[in-house]
């Protein structure tokens, strides 16, 4: 995946209608945002792990069960429930729009204001990660994931991290994530998997992204520089030189006591 193109913020497609999702990627991409077509119930789950600002549903779509995707994203437990959805369709069929919005669309618009005004509709229901939660203290269970980090030891801080990440309900579980994810990049380097080094670091660097330069006391900014530093090295490696990568070149995270 080109590294500019991962670093934009995800939007989960919901549509399997190929000629108008053709037209639909163009759009987000052209309005600054990733797109990420999404199914089947396999492909959502995944595309969830992206942290994604939006989903977009067809509610028309031939063949695609749009409700049951749609509840796996939105409801009680869920934790992807903090992501808007946002359904289109005839905006004539008032018994469609019921459905939607009971299963957890934000909104429901007509097919045409898709196409006449995308950019205006995603700006107005995508999901904006406030920054108030930056003042607090970290707790415990970061800290000690924090320190794990330090110590090389990203096996046992992803266990961590993962503990504190699924306990946070707020966007801050974001950061966790980044993290989470940076080290396990640096994991995969020193088990020479540079496809699985590249796929995590290029998940974990948007999210710290949102975060910077600083939030809970963590230097967001110090650890985002480096590492994007090593995912520039390590894509332009060649595979002996990969395989030796410098491993004192991981960062420490510095943070507020």
């Amino acid at each position: 995946m080109d590294f500019k193109a991962a670093q934009m913020e995800p939007i989960i497609l919901l549509i399997n209608d190929i000629m108008f999702a053709t037209r639909l990627e163009n759009w987000v991409r052209h309005a600054g945002y990733r797109p990420i077509f999404a199914t089947d119930e396999a492909a959502l789950t995944r595309a969830l792990t992206a942290a994604p600002v939006l989903a977009i549903v067809d509610l028309f779509g031939a063949g695609l069960n749009w409700e049951r995707l749609v509840r796996q994203i939105k409801g009680p437990g869920k934790k992807s429930d903090h992501v808007p959805v946002l359904g289109f369709g005839p905006h004539t069929d008032l018994v469609l729009r019921e459905r939607a919005l009971a299963a957890g669309c934000a909104a429901v618009v007509a097919r045409s204001a898709v196409v006449k005004r995308l950019p205006a509709l995603i700006e107005k229901h995508r999901r904006y990660v406030t920054v108030d939660f930056c003042a607090e203290s970290l707790p415990p269970l970061v800290v000690r994931g924090l320190q794990e980090f330090n110590l090389g030891k990203f096996y046992t801080c992803h266990e961590t991290l993962e503990d504190a990440w699924n306990a946070e309900s707020r966007p801050v579980r974001l950061l966790y994530q980044g993290i989470l994810q940076i080290g396990v990049g640096f994991f995969h380097i020193t088990q020479n998997n540079r496809c699985g080094a590249v796929k995590v670091l290029e998940r974990g660097i948007p999210k710290l992204a949102r975060f910077a330069p600083r939030c809970q006391g963590i230097d967001v900014a110090a650890l985002l520089a480096a590492a994007q530093a090593i995912h520039r090295e390590i894509m332009d490696l060649s595979e002996s030189a990969f395989a030796a990568f410098d491993v004192t070149q991981f960062p420490k995270i510095y943070w507020e006591e």
